[in-house]
Parts: C-alpha cells; structure tokens; sequence
C-alpha cells in the first residue's frame, strides 16, 4: 500500500523551523532530507527576503521559498522571481518619511536586496555580508526603479508600534503586523501568507487540505488557516496555538518533524 504523504510541508522559520540558536534540529534537518527524497516539497512560508532565506534554503537543499510574507515566491535554484506584490511608491515615500520623522530604525526588503537606514543594524541570522547589504537609504533617496517587498522597523515594541502605525497607515495602503516582539513589517496592501500560500498552491497544483503548514507568530495565522493540516510550536504565540489544529513541541526541539510524524505516522521512518 501506498504510504500517504502531504502535497507540500510549509514552514515558518524564526520561531518555528529555528531554534533560538536559529539552526535546524537534526530530527527536523532529517526530516526535510526524507521529505525531499519522497518528492515532497518543504517551503519556508517566511518574513525574511530571497536572499535572506538562500544560505539556508542551500544547505537544505530548498529549492522554493514563500517570503517577505508571502508577498514573493522565489525560486532559488534558477534566482527568479515566481510572483510578487511590489509596494505602491507613492505609500512607500510617505511610511519612509514617517519612518524617518518618528526616528525609527528599519530595513527595507527588495527580492535582490536589504537596504537599511543609518541606524539600523542588519539581521544577523540571514547570515549575508555582501554587497547585497550594502545600501542605505536617507530621507533624501529616490526610490525610482526600487522593488520594495517589505520595509520592516526593527528594535522597537513590536506590538506597541504596530498599533500605533495601524492609526497611520489603512489597510488599503498597508499590510501592518508584528513578527516578532521587536519587529515591525510593512507590506503592500492585502499581503499575507495565506493569500501567498494560495497562490502558490494554485500555480503548483497541491490540494491545500493536503499542505501541511507551521507556524508561531501572528503573521502566521492566515498561512496557518489556508491549510488542512496547521501546526505551531508549543512555545507559538498565544493567538497561533489557538488557531492551529496541533501543537507541536517546542521551537528547538524539533516541532517540524513531530508535526509530520503527527499526520503521517510512518511517513519518516523509524
């Protein structure tokens, strides 16, 4: 008899797929590996760039990735862009001004490139010192010929900002949502994994009720309820345990595998 599998395993990976010591536990990395060899597609569903995801999605051996959340589908192996949402730039000049005016740190996404103010630091675990990091962005820069995926403030109370930015900014000129307790993400309107996830799916013909998806933080949770078969760690936020329909273990302790080995008992091995 055929062993049942899923059409696609779709992970968040800061919180979920990552550990605090932001690498892959080895049940997890193991998992992957016999995911892969089966024909099953593992995609990081993530807030991070293309090229914050490549080293890796590389070492992995990941070839699709959903990122800036879920706003770009990227295809490592052959560096193309399969679909994006760019942001409007006359709503991008206005954040950055307001960005600039209340003194806020941030990155700006764009598929080839992360630029950054002056006071903000790059992401450490995107592991990249390029010179694909090597923009920066002033009140007086042009954004002419910029594709911006995401613009993300770092360093702030997460929540605290997202709400205050919500008071700025509609949700006709922006998708608003905090990824993290110190971060902040920007992205053009109605951008969301679960609207990227479904997307996704259609091009590649997977059965959404057969995608298995894990997440921990809020701009999981439609990714999360795009799916039959949604997971979050058990150290997720409150808001994702309650909207995902398995808890799996902890971040670090091998969530993704738990969860395969939830759905599909014996679909990994012994």
């Amino acid at each position: 008899m055929t062993q049942k599998k899923p059409d696609a395993v779709v992970t968040d990976l800061d919180g979920s797929l990552l550990g605090p010591d932001h690498k892959v536990g080895p049940r997890d990395r193991e998992a992957i590996r016999r995911l892969l060899e089966l024909g099953v597609p593992v995609v990081p569903g993530t807030g991070r760039p293309p090229i914050g995801c490549r080293p890796l999605a590389k070492e992995l051996g990941i070839r699709l990735i959903l990122c800036a959340n879920g706003g770009c589908s990227f295809d490592l192996a052959e560096s193309r862009v399969l679909s994006a949402a760019f942001m409007d730039h006359g709503t991008a000049r206005r954040l950055l001004d307001w960005l600039f005016r209340e003194n806020y740190n941030f990155l700006i996404h764009t598929p080839w490139q992360i630029l950054r103010s002056p006071g903000a630091s790059h992401i450490s675990r995107y592991e990249l010192r390029g010179p694909e990091e090597d923009g920066l962005v002033t009140p007086d820069s042009s954004l002419e010929g910029l594709e911006i995926l995401k613009v993300l403030i770092v360093g702030c109370d997460g929540p605290a900002v997202c709400a205050r930015a919500r008071r700025v900014f509609s949700p006709e000129e922006l998708t608003i949502c905090s990824s993290d307790s110190l971060l902040v993400d920007f992205n053009p309107p109605g951008v969301n994994k679960g609207r990227g996830l479904r997307a996704m799916a259609r091009s590649m013909g997977w059965d959404l009720g057969n995608v298995l998806a894990l997440g921990d933080n809020y701009n999981d949770r439609e990714m999360l309820e795009a799916v039959g078969l949604s997971a979050a760690p058990a150290t997720a936020v409150p808001e994702i345990l309650s909207a995902a329909k398995y808890v799996s273990a902890p971040c670090g302790e091998n969530p993704l595998s738990q969860a395969v080995e939830h759905y599909f008992p014996g679909l990994l091995g012994p």
